[in-house]
């Protein structure tokens, strides 16, 4: 926007005395103001803001959907699991170990380092669970008893949430 009446140079080098000489604001608006600057209370909750999405299914190995190409296989134990959500994949896969499953993946695309959360639905399964996600976007839970779960990928600002998974065997 242009004003109305620019000043010149000369104008406002003039006018620079009697700003000068003006008196500062009151110390507690100053404080007020700094207070809502970048280090202040709204710089703390910009800071700490995440970005929730909710990321879809795209494929479910245990889905039943046709074999492409006449293509035979026999039914398999491990549980294969593609999600999207904003430019990343996530590849779970659920495997049977001893009595009870091992989740494992990799979500595919811009690298971040993070965390993954396992939480069981309401009277579901176990206690909710913490696992890195490596530099290779790997992760890793052993041990996870049968039951319907969350996952919760937490990737720098990001916070991905999978639809409801059921871990167990497969339906027969």
């Amino acid at each position: 926007m242009k004003p109305d009446n620019p000043l010149t140079d000369e104008e406002l080098a003039s006018l620079l005395p009697r700003a000068a000489a003006m008196a500062d604001a009151p110390s507690q608006m100053i404080r007020a103001a700094e207070d809502l600057g970048p280090r202040g209370a709204l710089g703390g909750v910009a800071g700490g803001a995440t970005r929730l999405l909710a990321a879809a299914l795209r494929f479910d190995s245990w889905a039943g959907a046709p074999l492409a190409f006449g293509m035979r296989a026999l039914p398999s134990d491990t549980r294969h699991l593609l999600f999207s959500a904003m430019g990343r994949d996530i590849d779970l896969r659920i495997t049977p170990a001893e009595a009870n499953f091992a989740l494992a993946g990799q979500i595919l695309g811009p690298d971040e380092a993070g965390r993954i959360e396992l939480t069981p639905q309401a009277g579901q399964g176990e206690g909710r669970r913490v696992a890195p996600i490596d530099e290779l976007g790997e992760f890793r839970l052993d041990a996870v008893q049968r039951g319907t779960y969350r996952l919760t990928l937490r990737l720098g600002g990001d916070e991905i949430v999978l639809p409801p998974i059921d871990v167990g065997p497969r339906p027969e």
